[in-house]
C-alpha cells in the first residue's frame, strides 16, 4: 500500500513486513529464559531418581509455596513473573494467528470470483445465477466480512472473559489486592507438580510430554504481559462518593467523617475538594488509600492544597483511565506529566541529568494556574516519584511569571556542610556578604547596607542605608550559627554590634567579651532599644552640620543620609528570642517601651546607619503584638533579609510576610538529611523578593575566637555622652562593663538600681522655669492661707463636677483603648457620643487615627478626671 504525505514524499507501508514471520516468532520464543527453566525442570523429572529427585521436588515445592504466599499478600513483589492477566496473554498469543487470517482473507477477496461464461446453442452467452453469486458480487463484501469476523471474535472474547471472571474474581482490580488461591495455583502449581511426576512409572514419551509442558509453562510465566487496562465502562459520580465513604471516611479510615465536595467527572478525570470535618488535615489522606478506594493505580491520584484553601480542605484529581507500560514510558517525564499533571495546560520540558539528580522546567498555562499553585507534593505525585522523602528531594526555583525550575536531588549537596570562609564575610560594593551556600551550589548572600552612589561624603564614599533582618526557627534549628556568622562579618566590616539575648545569654556565652554591648534580660533589651533611639537622634543632629557631594560633584551643606565612617560607624542591633521578651509577660512594664523603641529604630534610624535584626521561635510575626508599634515592626521586617529555619513548614503563609510571602509553598526542613546528618543551620533565604532558596549557613566551632583578630568597633565618646544625657538608658551603655559577665537576674537588678539612681539625681538637678503670665503685681499682698483654702474648695468641686466627655475619651485612648467600641466600653458612653468626641478631639489636634485605631497626639488642656 502506497501513500503520499503532505511533503510530497511517497512512503510504502507493508503490513506483512511490520509483522514478524512464523520463524521470527519462534526464534523470539527461544530467547526466553523461562523456556529453558521449564524444560530443564521437566527433563529433570525424567532423568533424576532417588535422593537428587527428592531434593529437586522438595526445593521446587518450597519455591512454589513461597511464591504463592507472596502472591496472596499485596506488596512490592507485584512484579513477580506471571502476575499479569491470563486472558490478555491469550489475546496476545493469538494475535499473530488472527493477523495471518486477516491477510489470507484479503488475498482471497482480491481474486475474481465470477463463474466461467456459458455459451448457448445459438452462440450467445447465457446469464447464470449460482448460489452465493450475489454475495460474491456485493460491492461492500470486504467490509461486511471484516465486520462479521470482528463481531464473532468480540463475542468469543466476552464469553471467555466472563468465564475468567467467574473462576478468578477481581483479576483486574490492581496489584494491591489479595490474589485468589486459584490464581496462584495456575501460576505456581506446575512448579511443584512437574518434578513430582518423576516418582511415577511412565514411558519415555510421557516424560517428553512433561518436559514440553514445563517448557510451555516456563515461557508463559517468564513472558509476563503488561498490566491489564481497566474496563471500558466508567462508574458514575455516586459510585466514587460511596467508595469514599466506605474506604476513606469510615470511622477507621484514613480521614474519618470527611466529605467530597464539588465532585465531578470531566472526561477521564475526577476532580473534587476534600473536606475534613475533624482536627486532621485534609492532606493526611494517603495517595495509596485513594487509589485502593477508586481502584486506580497510585500514580493516577494527585492530592494537594492550593494557597487559597484552608488546612481542612484539599484538591483531589484522579485519572480514571490507567495506562499500561506499553502505552506510557514512566521514564519519559514530559509524557508522564502530560497524562497526570494536576494543572491543565502546563508543560514539562528541558529534562537534564546532573551529578545530584534530575532537573527540568515547568511552564504554567497563561490562564487558570500560576506559579503560586505549584507545590512539590503535587509534582511528586504526578510523576510517581518513589520513596518517602520524594517531596523533600524536590527543590523549586522561580524563573519568571510562568516558569519554574524543579531539581530532583537524590543527594542534597548541603548535607556535607559549608566551612567558614573569612574572605566571603567581607562586604562587597553592593553591601552583601556571603553567609553560606544554597542547594543549587550558589553563594547565599545577606545584605548589611544598601549603597547609593549618587550622594557621597567628602571622602567620596557613597551614602548607605541600613538593612533590617528577620529570622524564625525553633531551638536547635541553627539560628545561632547564622547569627555568629553575621557577628563575625560585622566585626570584619567595622560595625558596632549590640545584642539582646532572650535566653539569658545562654546562646552567646563565648561572645560576652567580644561585643560592644550585650544584655541578657528583657529590661536590658528595653534600655538597648531606647538608647538606639538616642544615638540615632544625636547622629541626625550632627549629620545636619556636615557637608556632602552630589552626583555632579558640588559641595552641599546639611547631610540627610549616612556615610559609613564619616564620622560614625554603622550599628547593628540584634534581638534574639524577641517573642520571649514580649510574650513571657505581656503586661510587664518593659513591653511597651521595648516595642516602641524597636519600632522607632525600624522607622527612623536607617538613615542614621542603625539596623535591627530580630529572631523569633514562633513562625508568626503576629506573636510580637497587635498595637501600632508591633505593626510597624512587622512592616520593617518585611523589607530586608529573611531567613526561615526548620519552622518554615508548608503553612508559611500565616507568618504575615505580606508581599514577601513565598511564591510557592515551602516544604518543611527535616531534622536529618538522607545520610543521617543533622540539618542544623539549614534555612530558606529570601533574595529580596518572594524567592526563597534552601541554604545552609557557614559553620565554625569557635567564631568568637576568630573575631578577636579584628578591632572591636564602638560608639564614639561624643555619641555615648549625648545618649547618656538624653535619657538614663544611655547610662546603661556607659556602665556595660560592670554587668557584662552577670547572669540575667543580676543584670536586671543592677540596671534597675542604676536607672533609679540616675533618675533621682536628674530629678534633684532639674530646674523648673515658670513661663506663665503673672496674675498679681508686686504691690498686691498675697494671702497664702486663703490660697490653701481655695485649693481645698477647688478639689472638692472637682469631685462633685463630673468630667467632660472629651476628658473621658482622651484619657481612655491614652490608656490603650484604640477602637470606638473599646472606648465606649471603658468610658460607659454611647458609641455615637464616642464617635463625636473623637472627631472633635481630632479637629483640635489632640487625637489622630491610623487605619481604624486612635492614638493621642498632644496632651489635653483639661485635667485628668478622678474616675478615669
Amino acid at each position: 500500500m502506497t501513500t503520499t504525505t503532505e511533503s510530497g514524499k511517497d512512503t510504502t507501508e507493508t503490513e506483512d513486513a511490520a509483522e514478524p514471520t512464523f520463524l521470527q516468532a519462534k526464534l523470539a520464543q527461544i530467547n526466553n529464559p523461562g523456556l529453558y527453566l521449564g524444560s530443564g525442570l521437566g527433563a529433570a523429572s525424567g532423568l533424576l531418581s532417588g535422593d537428587p529427585l527428592m531434593f529437586t521436588t522438595a526445593g521446587a515445592s518450597a519455591a512454589a509455596l513461597g511464591w504463592a504466599a507472596l502472591g496472596l499478600k499485596p506488596g512490592p513483589w507485584r512484579f513477580l513473573p506471571g502476575q499479569g492477566e491470563p486472558w490478555e496473554w491469550m489475546c496476545r498469543a493469538s494475535r499473530r494467528g488472527y493477523r495471518r487470517t486477516i491477510r489470507r482473507m484479503r488475498r482471497r477477496l482480491e481474486h475474481d470470483h465470477d463463474f466461467a461464461p456459458i455459451v448457448g446453442t445459438d452462440g450467445l452467452l447465457v446469464p447464470t445465477a449460482a448460489i452465493g453469486h450475489g454475495w460474491y458480487e456485493h460491492d461492500q463484501r470486504p467490509a461486511l466480512v471484516r465486520g462479521a469476523t470482528a463481531d464473532a471474535r468480540r463475542a468469543r472474547c466476552n464469553l471467555l472473559r466472563a468465564a475468567w471472571d467467574k473462576l478468578l474474581p477481581n483479576w483486574e482490580s490492581g496489584w494491591w489486592r489479595v490474589y485468589s488461591p486459584t490464581e496462584m495455583a495456575l501460576r505456581a502449581g506446575p512448579l511443584a507438580t512437574i518434578p513430582a511426576t518423576g516418582f511415577a512409572d511412565m514411558p519415555w514419551w510421557a516424560h517428553t510430554a512433561v518436559a514440553s509442558l514445563g517448557a510451555s509453562w516456563g515461557t508463559w510465566v517468564w513472558d509476563r504481559p503488561d498490566p491489564a487496562a481497566p474496563r471500558a465502562e466508567q462508574h458514575d459520580i455516586d459510585w466514587y462518593l460511596t467508595r469514599w465513604d466506605e474506604w476513606i471516611a469510615a470511622e477507621r479510615g484514613e480521614l474519618p467523617f470527611s466529605k467530597l465536595r464539588d465532585a465531578h467527572i470531566d472526561g477521564d478525570t475526577l476532580t473534587a475538594i476534600v473536606l475534613s470535618t475533624t482536627a486532621k488535615s485534609a492532606l493526611s489522606v494517603g495517595q495509596d488509600a485513594v487509589s485502593i478506594a477508586f481502584e486506580v493505580p497510585p500514580r493516577n491520584v494527585n492530592l494537594y492544597r492550593p494557597d487559597d484553601l484552608p488546612a481542612n480542605r484539599a484538591k483531589l484529581t484522579v485519572r480514571l483511565r490507567a495506562l499500561t507500560d506499553a502505552e506510557l514510558d514512566m521514564n519519559n517525564l514530559p509524557a508522564v506529566w502530560k497524562e497526570f499533571s494536576p494543572w491543565a495546560g502546563s508543560e514539562l520540558y528541558d529534562v537534564e541529568q546532573n551529578e545530584n539528580g534530575r532537573k527540568f522546567k515547568l511552564l504554567m498555562p497563561r490562564r487558570g494556574s500560576s506559579v503560586a499553585d505549584v507545590q512539590p507534593r503535587a509534582i511528586a505525585q504526578a510523576l510517581d516519584l518513589p520513596g518517602e522523602d520524594a517531596v523533600a528531594r524536590l527543590h523549586l526555583r522561580m524563573l519568571d511569571a510562568r516558569r519554574i525550575e524543579v531539581n530532583e536531588m537524590t543527594r542534597n549537596p548541603l548535607q556535607e556542610g559549608v566551612p567558614l570562609d573569612l574572605d566571603a564575610l567581607v562586604m562587597d560594593e553592593h553591601g552583601y556578604v556571603i553567609v553560606g551556600r544554597d542547594v543549587f551550589g550558589e553563594p547565599t548572600k545577606w545584605r548589611l547596607l544598601k549603597f547609593d552612589r549618587t550622594r557621597r561624603g567628602l571622602s567620596g564614599a557613597p551614602s548607605a542605608s541600613a538593612v533590617h533582618s528577620f529570622g524564625s526557627g525553633i531551638t536547635g534549628a541553627g539560628k545561632t550559627s547564622l547569627e555568629e556568622d553575621l557577628q563575625l562579618s560585622q566585626r570584619i566590616n567595622g560595625f558596632v554590634s549590640w545584642l539582646a539575648d532572650g535566653k539569658g545569654g545562654a546562646g552567646y556565652a563565648p561572645w560576652f567579651g567580644d561585643l560592644d554591648w550585650l544584655v541578657k534580660s528583657s529590661f536590658g533589651a528595653m534600655l538597648m532599644a531606647q538608647n538606639s533611639n538616642n544615638v540615632s537622634d544625636y547622629r541626625y543632629g550632627e549629620q545636619q552640620k556636615l557637608q556632602w557631594l552630589d552626583a555632579e560633584g558640588f559641595v552641599e551643606d546639611g547631610r540627610s543620609f549616612f556615610v559609613p565612617g564619616e564620622p560614625f560607624s554603622p550599628v547593628a542591633v540584634t534581638y534574639d528570642e524577641f517573642n520571649e521578651m514580649v510574650l513571657k509577660n505581656p503586661h510587664a512594664a518593659h513591653v511597651k517601651p521595648l516595642l516602641r523603641g524597636v519600632s522607632s529604630t525600624g522607622r527612623l534610624s536607617r538613615a542614621a546607619g542603625m539596623s535591627a535584626r530580630i529572631w523569633v521561635q514562633i513562625p508568626n510575626l503576629d506573636s510580637i503584638g497587635q498595637d501600632s508599634n508591633a505593626n510597624a515592626i512587622r512592616d520593617m521586617l518585611q523589607s530586608g533579609n529573611i531567613a526561615l529555619f526548620r519552622t518554615a513548614r508548608s503553612d508559611v503563609d500565616i507568618m504575615s510576610l505580606g508581599s514577601r510571602t513565598p511564591e510557592f509553598r515551602l516544604e518543611p526542613i527535616r531534622e536529618r538529611f538522607p545520610d543521617g546528618s543533622d540539618t542544623a543551620g539549614t534555612f530558606y533565604a529570601a533574595d529580596g523578593s518572594a524567592q526563597y532558596t534552601q541554604s545552609r549557613a557557614m559553620f565554625h566551632t569557635n567564631p568568637a575566637r576568630l573575631s578577636r583578630a579584628y578591632p572591636r568597633p564602638s560608639l564614639t565618646q561624643a555619641e555615648a555622652d549625648a545618649a547618656a544625657a538624653a535619657s538614663p538608658a544611655g547610662v546603661a551603655y556607659l556602665a556595660r562593663e560592670d554587668y557584662r559577665h552577670m547572669n540575667a537576674g543580676d543584670e536586671e537588678e543592677f540596671l534597675r538600681d542604676l536607672i533609679k539612681k540616675e533618675e533621682e539625681s536628674r530629678r534633684k538637678d532639674r530646674t523648673v522655669v515658670d513661663i506663665a503670665a503673672a496674675t498679681t503685681t508686686p504691690t498686691t499682698p498675697v494671702n497664702l492661707a486663703a490660697d490653701e483654702d481655695d485649693q481645698d474648695e477647688d478639689d472638692e468641686l472637682d469631685n462633685l463636677v463630673p468630667p467632660s466627655r472629651s476628658q473621658l475619651v482622651w484619657h481612655a485612648v491614652e490608656n490603650g483603648a484604640r477602637r470606638n467600641s473599646q472606648i465606649a466600653n471603658k468610658t460607659d458612653l454611647k458609641p455615637t457620643n464616642v464617635a463625636g468626641a473623637t472627631k472633635s478631639l481630632a479637629r483640635r489636634g489632640k487625637l489622630t487615627q491610623l487605619g481604624r485605631d486612635w492614638h493621642t497626639l498632644e496632651p489635653l488642656d483639661e485635667p485628668e478626671p478622678a474616675n478615669a
